[in-house]
């Protein structure tokens, strides 16, 4: 990741909500990021930064695997706005 990236616009918001939803279907799915890190072909720390509260630039390879891994349709992962938070506690 280059450090001196600068986001435009409201795209680390972007990034940061594509983290979030990745870790709400990862949550509902009942695996660890360690298991969703290899059902994925990716990295712990990858996995572990895109989670994270920084945002943090990923490839569309990237999100293909995740959402490949989690059995849901890679678009699914940038419908920030369509989460249902009934059962599950996400950073807002």
């Amino acid at each position: 990741m280059n450090p001196n990236l600068r986001y435009i616009g409201n795209e680390a918001n972007f990034l940061k909500n594509i983290g979030f939803r990745i870790q709400f279907f990862r949550k509902k799915s009942g695996l660890s990021q360690e298991e969703l890190a290899e059902k994925s072909g990716l990295s712990y720390s990858t996995i572990s930064h895109i989670e994270s509260s920084t945002p943090y630039p990923m490839s569309m390879v990237a999100i293909y695997r995740i959402a490949n891994a989690l059995d849901v349709a890679p678009v699914s992962t940038l419908k920030f706005i369509e989460i249902r938070f009934s059962n599950y506690d996400l950073p807002q």
